[in-house]
């Protein structure tokens, strides 16, 4: 009678334990399956003023490649103004701390390029963007302007 009372238990706790855990993984998960559109503006800091580019980078949390291109100054590969090509992967959003984190990729030339570049996973770098700072990425500075809860 004693191992059945004992094994009744046994069974008991171990439901309560793995509900329990249940519980906790479904709550530190629940964040992880909301996606977000996260506009993060782009600047320049001129004297001590931030202006904004008006030129946008829209993401969507949770999706693979995304893409843009932008109009580019005469560089090394080109005598005019020319088109730059970017992609970005593993796009979060941490609602708690306003922040998105991705990694991007590019410039390439021409969009055939960067689809492959981005596909690839060939030299990204990580970057980041939050609501309270102006983050520096190379000659512009980045900052969030909105986060919609898709």
């Amino acid at each position: 009678m004693k191992s059945q009372k004992s094994l009744t238990r046994s069974k008991w706790l171990f439901l309560v334990l793995f509900l329990s855990t249940t519980t906790i993984i479904s709550s530190c998960n629940k964040d992880s399956d909301k996606t977000y559109t996260v506009t993060v503006g782009v600047y320049i800091l001129n004297g001590s003023t931030y202006e904004d580019q008006n030129k946008d980078l829209i993401f969507e949390t949770q999706e693979g490649c995304q893409s843009w291109s932008r109009t580019a100054q005469a560089d090394n590969h080109s005598s005019t103004t020319h088109d730059h090509f970017n992609a970005a992967t593993n796009t979060t959003y941490d609602a708690n701390n306003e922040t998105i984190s991705w990694t991007e990729y590019g410039p390439e030339l021409d969009q055939s390029a960067i689809d492959a570049t981005c596909e690839a996973g060939v030299d990204g770098a990580v970057k980041t963007a939050n609501k309270t700072d102006y983050i520096v990425d190379k000659n512009f500075y980045l900052k969030i302007k909105s986060a919609i809860e898709n």
